[in-house]
């Protein structure tokens, strides 16, 4: 890694977040996201922005 702005030493963490479609993991669980996930496909636009 080149042309940071850190000091010697520093640790460099690069997080990403964790997106089941694209990373499978048989031992994640999404805990209160998994309600949040499920409706979210299930919801349809109720027309206010359009």
């Amino acid at each position: 890694v080149e042309d940071l702005d850190v000091l010697d030493g520093t640790p460099l963490l690069d997080l990403k977040p964790y997106v089941p479609e694209f990373d499978h993991r048989p031992d994640v669980r999404l805990g209160w996201l998994e309600d949040v996930n499920e409706r979210a496909r299930s919801t349809t636009s109720d027309d206010r922005f359009s």
